[in-house]
């Protein structure tokens, strides 16, 4: 599925532009989806002078942040004697400091970010692709005739979603696997392995049951989260969200999250703890009002499922007078939360935060502007007869040139002395 997400980052930057009066320049994954380094790339092509003298927005908010990895990862660098620049950076320029984009919160990894130079910025980036991805929720008018108590979309099961086999084998433990309407996928979209062949980051998650034999199967890759089957939820009292993070400290919701709110369905949330009051802090509501949400303050993830499992087993095993009221409840609530959802008051929150948290950043990053660095520095790389070079030859307005880097020292001079 083809996912336009650069008229995103098209909004992001006129958002950025706007506040700084000036140019930002923009670096995305692209392909989206990618979490290669070298797909880091700039979103307008710009010359290099005026990437060098413009504050940079390195755009890491759809995927959950890996300071480590993108610390030590190895970069193709050209010429050879140019020194790579660290994680996903593609040119130091007139700043000290850049800005970094992302969507999680209460995480080590924006601490780590923040110590080092990039100045976080905080948005809930999955809400406003939600709003554009399930668009047409809202006009859709839910006719239930449930089959079965519980919706799951158990898919992609790598990286920090692991704990979605042992979720699987835990439900067939407890005799749930037939009140669930999902599936299992044996073989790992993204490594094309089968979760026996895998090594397992927690090995806590790994069953010792043959999933296969208890589920139907499914090949679904894990950018299906993007989209939804309206019979799914006609047949279903409640979804059960198996989010991103789960095993892990942050907040990192994706639109998996937002999926059943925009379907106007009851949900429970397997995420990372304080997920819910998460949610509520955006103006939703949830069900602990029907059914025990304590799961949600959990720390230790196995107890976390647990919970959650139990919690789904109790719900299973209301009888009807019960079942029929609570839910009720629940659609109401689950109707609020839909209209509040597609509600330019949600919008305009969500907008509203990146505007705010921008500003506070671009005024952090003008401070760190540095000429004397900049100049000290190409002064050193000059000095080498390669760079030198390759600098005097090179025609490429998209790379530095001899021209551009006289052009910006004549510049500095003129402001300094100004």
């Amino acid at each position: 599925m083809s996912i336009p997400l650069d008229r995103l980052y098209h909004f992001i930057e006129s958002v950025a532009q706007d506040i700084f009066q000036d140019r930002v320049v923009i670096y995305r994954f692209y392909p989206h989806g990618s979490k290669n380094v070298e797909d880091m790339s700039i979103l307008k092509e710009e010359d290099w002078q005026t990437i060098q003298l413009s504050p940079s927005l390195y755009c890491n908010d759809q995927e959950p942040l890996d300071y480590d990895y993108y610390r030590t990862v190895e970069r193709k660098v050209w010429p050879p004697t140019f020194l790579p620049w660290p994680h996903f950076l593609k040119n130091r320029t007139t700043y000290n400091k850049v800005l970094l984009l992302h969507s999680e919160k209460q995480s080590i990894n924006v601490e780590k970010y923040q110590q080092d130079q990039f100045v976080p910025v905080y948005w809930w980036s999955h809400a406003v692709l939600a709003l554009d991805w399930f668009r047409y929720a809202q006009h859709v008018k839910l006719k239930k005739h449930p089959k079965k108590t519980f919706l799951v979309y158990n898919r992609a099961w790598s990286g920090t979603r692991e704990y979605r086999l042992r979720f699987a084998e835990i439900l067939i433990h407890i005799g749930l696997q037939n009140s669930c309407h999902t599936t299992v996928n044996p073989i790992e979209p993204e490594l094309g392995i089968h979760y026996d062949g895998h090594e397992f980051k927690n090995l806590a998650w790994r069953p010792q049951t043959i999933l296969e034999d208890h589920f139907p199967t499914n090949e679904t890759p894990s950018h299906y989260s993007a989209n939804f089957d309206i019979n799914d939820y006609n047949a279903t009292d409640i979804e059960v969200v198996l989010e991103t993070l789960f095993d892990d400290g942050r907040i990192h919701l994706t639109e998996k999250s937002l999926r059943p709110i925009a379907l106007a369905q009851p949900f429970i949330l397997a995420a990372t703890a304080g997920s819910l009051e998460y949610l509520r802090s955006y103006g939703f509501k949830t069900f602990g009002s029907i059914w025990d949400e304590s799961y949600d303050l959990i720390t230790d993830p196995e107890q976390r499922l647990y919970a959650i499992t139990d919690l789904m087993a109790q719900i299973d095993n209301w009888g009807p007078p019960v079942r029929e009221k609570k839910l009720a409840e629940a659609r109401a609530i689950a109707d609020y939360n839909q209209q509040h959802f597609f509600s330019n008051a949600f919008f305009n929150l969500i907008t509203g935060e990146l505007t705010a948290n921008l500003t506070t950043a671009l005024v952090d990053v003008e401070f760190t502007k540095n000429y004397q660095a900049w100049q000290d520095r190409w002064e050193q790389l000059l000095s080498d007869p390669v760079v030198l070079e390759y600098i005097t030859n090179t025609t490429d307005v998209v790379n530095p040139n001899l021209a551009a880097i006289n052009n910006i020292k004549t510049l500095i001079n003129h402001r300094l002395n100004s």
